[in-house]
């Protein structure tokens, strides 16, 4: 039998009910969010790696790697990086690397959170450290056509350039170019590029290629025989010179004072036709030419043709003064240390009449206006052949080709340096001998009358040489 509801125990069955209502409601909502958050975690737990690398261009050694992480929904990470500096590291974000090793190498990193791990690997190329440079070495020398031959010291190159300007060949690709050959005198550069892969470095060096071998000569006759181009002649060379590292003198039948010298002196004994060799080396080749010389039978008579001495007034613009040795007249101004020895003929023409004349000898000045000097030396003259017994013709003198017909004359033992002689007759001729032995005549030939200063005789002389 039903038991009728009291008000009392109605609400309280409301109230039970409605708690009871919450409390589902309550449940309800968290399962809806236990299932929101589920589908949530389950939608968040895949990791994404994305990294990113930069490097330079230039993968020269070292290489310094920058790494960017922009990986997603990881909590953990680990790096490892293959001859690399750090060789680790637990970082999100591990910042630079340095590779110092030529080669690749490899970048990895495993992340993960607590509900899924991933990993990816990456590669880096590291160049190894280039430099250029190289030895040249001439073959024998670097004398034109020069050849050298190249040592390459360059390190860390795949490939390799080299010009050579001027050279044969122009240009080479390989690491080890052949040999250069240079056909023309200069200064060239050598240039070596060296590339790495990524990078090249250049080296330069200037080489110099002397002048090929060359030579030319003339022969100079020494002072003495060039007049004359007597036996003995004595000689040096003016010689042109290109690339000479050493030569040598021949001649047959005469000596050298230094064979291997461009200043060598020559002595050629005899008369005849000489031919003399000039060989020249640069190591490398030789070359040797030549040149001819006639060389004349010694007479032993030197000849002096139309002298000109002036009057006593005339020394110092004329010239009184004659050295047969230098073959020049000698002005009184002139006259020094050097020369005042050598001087062995004094002219004294006391006016511009020419009414009295005489040859001095250079020691007895004193007893005329001519400028007296110190050294002088002593010659005797025979002024005035007429009061003697020596008697030497104007036919004679022309004639004398050879010193055989002063070699009888007795200067010496005559003493007519004091007497004078007028300007009539001409030519005539005055004997004389040197200090040294010489033995010669004058002929005075002309005279010329002009203004104090300008007066003076015009004389041949023949006179033995004293070689």
């Amino acid at each position: 039998m039903a038991v009728p509801l009291t008000p009392v125990s109605k609400g309280k069955i409301n109230k039970q009910k409605n708690n009871f209502m919450r409390k589902m409601k309550r449940l309800i909502y968290l399962l809806t969010v236990l299932l929101f958050v589920s589908c949530y975690r389950e939608e968040s737990t895949k990791v994404e790696i994305d990294v990113t690398l930069h490097v330079r261009d230039n993968h020269t050694s070292p290489l310094v790697v920058t790494v960017e992480n922009n990986t997603r929904y990881a909590e953990e990470y680990l790096w490892t990086f293959e001859g690399g500096e750090p060789a680790t590291s637990s970082k999100r974000d591990p910042g630079t690397v340095t590779f110092t090793t030529p080669g690749e190498h490899l970048i990895s990193l495993e992340a993960w959170n607590i509900a899924e791990r991933d990993s990816k690997t990456f590669t880096v190329r590291v160049d190894s450290i280039v430099s250029a440079g190289f030895d040249v070495q001439a073959d024998i020398n670097n004398y034109a056509p020069a050849t050298f031959f190249i040592n390459n010291r360059s390190a860390g190159g795949v490939s390799y350039l080299w010009l050579f300007d001027g050279g044969q060949p122009e240009a080479y690709e390989g690491r080890n170019p052949p040999a250069v050959t240079y056909p023309s005198p200069g200064t060239y550069t050598v240039v070596l590029m060296v590339d790495n892969g990524s990078a090249f470095t250049t080296a330069s060096k200037s080489i110099e290629v002397r002048e090929s071998l060359d030579a030319s000569f003339t022969i100079i006759p020494s002072f003495e025989d060039e007049d004359d181009m007597e036996a003995p002649l004595r000689a040096t060379f003016a010689t042109e010179l290109q690339g000479v590292e050493s030569l040598r003198w021949e001649c047959e039948g005469a000596t050298f004072t230094d064979a291997a010298s461009a200043g060598a002196v020559m002595l050629i004994p005899a008369a005849g036709t000489h031919t003399v060799y000039l060989e020249v080396s640069n190591g490398k080749e030789t070359k040797r030419i030549s040149r001819q010389i006639t060389v004349k039978e010694n007479c032993n008579l030197r000849t002096h043709k139309d002298i000109k001495l002036g009057i006593s007034t005339a020394q110092a613009t004329v010239g009184s003064f004659y050295s047969t040795r230098l073959r020049r007249v000698i002005k009184s101004g002139e006259v020094n240390t050097a020369n005042a020895p050598l001087i062995d003929i004094a002219y004294f023409g006391f006016d511009n009449t020419f009414s009295r004349n005489r040859f001095v000898s250079p020691d007895q000045l004193e007893t005329t206006t001519l400028v007296e000097f110190e050294n002088a030396s002593a010659t005797r003259f025979i002024n005035k052949q007429e009061s003697g017994n020596i008697q030497l013709s104007v036919q004679e003198f022309e004639a004398m080709t050879t010193d055989a017909l002063l070699k009888t004359v007795q200067i010496k033992n005559e003493n007519k340096e004091d007497a004078y002689f007028g300007d009539i007759p001409l030519p005539r001729i005055v004997l004389f001998e040197t200090s040294d032995g010489c033995k010669g005549a004058i002929m005075v030939k002309q005279t010329v009358k002009a203004d104090k200063g300008d007066s003076y005789i015009v004389a041949d002389i023949k006179v033995q040489k004293n070689d």
